[in-house]
């Protein structure tokens, strides 16, 4: 079953995301780590894939944004999967903050942390601010690549 994409409209015009409601579900269902990682993962993979295929149309505000919600939401599975202090700060509070996504991505290793560093450079400098290529783009898919490859082997997805 997945989420009827009017539904997710409706979210988007409102200024929610569904990784939001993933969190809000975590904490009021009181989902079991394993399935709220696998939730996180599958985004993961999603906006990964998205994300290439804007690289690939040459569309650097989107391909940006999805890269570095796929890193975002990969950095959130391996933080609920390792119980990381983080994960359970963002269940308490019900969200994820750059902070403690930025901690967490410090402690998950130097493949996580290069991947969000070149997912934050993308963030910022093509989704908000528009000011790079698509060469770019492409050039720190490299970085992000690795990233997915250990949710796959970690998360087993």
């Amino acid at each position: 079953m997945s989420i009827p994409q009017s539904l997710i409209d409706v979210l988007r015009r409102r200024g929610l995301d569904v990784d939001y409601i993933i969190d809000i579900l975590t904490t009021k269902l009181e989902l079991d780590p394993s399935d709220a990682a696998r939730a996180h993962a599958e985004l993961a993979l999603t906006a990964f894939n998205e994300g290439l295929s804007f690289v690939d149309k040459g569309d650097v505000m989107q391909a940006s944004e999805k890269l570095y919600k796929a890193v975002e939401e990969c950095i959130k599975a391996l933080a609920i999967v390792r119980g990381l202090d983080e994960a359970k700060e963002a269940l308490s509070k019900g969200r994820w903050t750059v902070s403690l996504l930025d901690n967490a991505a410090s402690k998950l290793g130097e493949i996580v942390e290069r991947a969000w560093d070149a997912a934050y450079f993308l963030h910022i400098n093509g989704f908000h601010e528009v000011r790079i290529g698509i060469d770019e783009v492409r050039r720190r898919v490299k970085y992000i690549t690795p990233l997915i490859e250990e949710l796959r082997r970690e998360v087993k997805i």
